[in-house]
């Protein structure tokens, strides 16, 4: 039986090593995701390059080491194509030497260079994909539906608290004359708790009386503003059920959340200018209809006073007029009843003289004078029937009373009779 041949520790590592130069002469391409991304104090850089499955699990990695010397290099590169510095999550394609680290038995890509066109291209398809799936299930003009407050000064704010975007944003608003609230919702805009946070943010502001959602972000990388670019930070934008106002710092592509955010600014300023320039013209247009209510009321009120003036000067006029036809009526209808009542006075008078004359003509006096006379009883009442015997009676002649007894009394038909 052959004796196996034993291998020492440094013999098989020296052995890899080979191999791995025998296999791979070149420096190779590999692509994946940053994940466990460390930037040491030495100045290296540290990260896994993965490649999740379907359902997003890490199945494949690879460990990259890219040393202080080659990193200048690296970010130049990224920065002038504006792809932002190296981030966890981001789809990279890199260039390095594939090594075998004997200390700690791991094998090791060295970086050498980076494709940033490659992290932008991937960057467009996913923000397509995204827009592609809020569209098909009509998101995209979901939150650009809703009213927005004609006088929004309550906001609810997203943002870093403490920010330069933050700052900007409140320093806006606070320069204004008008008496804005600001709730902050503090949230992380970039690296890996930036979606929930985000989305947390968001949704809190939503079950306030906030009239408005802004949020903001300062300036960045397209690498940088990748958490306004994921589809569940857009889906709770798009459903916040409150206007969410945009100010992601950013001058030429628009971000997903651009997309369905009921209005998007270039920067946080601008945002916070928007909403102040909102109630500003709410303010104008106030201040314009109350100065057209009191031009209205004060051309109102002159065209009354003159119609008053006017009908007042006519009803003067009328009632003069009138006043003089009454008076001459009056006057007339005077004289009338003033002749009237004189002729009444003198067919009174003469009445009352036929009268005093028939009255003299029947004075008693004068019948007593012609030799009459009239008798009475005891009680004074005149005396025009029977009288019994025995009762006194006074008789009234003209120039005398005589006081006597009844002796007989007769009527004058039974005397007549006799």
């Amino acid at each position: 039986m052959a004796e196996t041949h034993t291998w020492s520790v440094g013999d098989l590592c020296e052995a890899i090593r080979d191999t791995f130069t025998a296999v791979f002469p070149e420096e190779i391409w590999i692509e994946g995701e940053i994940s466990s991304l460390k930037f040491h104090s030495s100045g290296h850089v540290y990260f896994d390059l993965i490649e999740p499955d379907n359902s997003g699990n890490h199945v494949d990695k690879m460990s990259v080491a890219l040393w202080k010397g080659r990193r200048n290099s690296v970010e130049s590169v990224l920065s002038r194509a504006d792809a932002g510095p190296l981030t966890e999550g981001i789809k990279i394609r890199i260039r390095g030497e594939l090594s075998f680290y004997a200390p700690q038995g791991r094998v090791q890509l060295l970086m050498t260079a980076i494709d940033p066109h490659h992290t932008l291209g991937q960057l467009s398809i996913d923000r397509e994909r995204v827009l592609q799936s809020l569209s098909k299930d009509g998101l995209l003009e979901t939150n650009r539906s809703l009213r927005l407050s004609p006088v929004p000064l309550h906001v609810g704010l997203v943002t870093s608290d403490g920010s330069a975007a933050y700052n900007d944003f409140v320093d806006e608003i606070s320069s204004s004359r008008y008496p804005f609230k600001i709730s902050l919702a503090h949230s992380s805009v970039q690296g890996t708790d930036a979606e929930a946070s985000l989305i947390t943010a968001i949704q809190a502001l939503a079950n306030t009386d906030a009239d408005v959602i802004a949020v903001v972000r300062g300036g960045g990388a397209r690498t940088d503003l990748l958490a306004f670019d994921l589809e569940n930070v857009a889906r709770a934008v798009a459903l916040a059920g409150t206007p969410v106002f945009s100010g992601i710092g950013h001058e030429i592509d628009r971000s997903v959340v651009d997309e369905v955010a009921h209005t998007a600014f270039k920067t946080p300023t601008a945002c916070a200018a928007a909403l102040v320039q909102t109630v500003a013209a709410f303010d104008q247009a106030l201040g314009d209809s109350a100065r057209r209510i009191a031009n209205l009321a004060n051309s109102c009120h002159d065209r009354a006073a003159a119609l008053i003036s006017s009908s007042a000067r006519s009803i003067n006029d009328r009632a003069r007029r009138t006043l003089d036809v009454k008076n001459g009526q009056l006057n007339a209808a005077s004289n009338r009843l003033r002749d009237l009542s004189l002729m009444a006075i003198d067919r009174n008078l003469e009445r009352c003289n036929r009268n005093f004359d028939l009255l003299q003509a029947l004075d008693p006096s004068r019948t007593l004078a012609r030799g009459f006379s009239i008798t009475r009883d005891e009680h004074g009442k005149v005396i025009r029937d029977v009288a019994p015997s025995g009762v006194p009676i006074i008789t009234e002649t003209a120039t005398s009373f005589i006081t006597s007894t009844v002796t007989d009394s007769a009527s004058r038909d039974a005397k007549e009779n006799r």
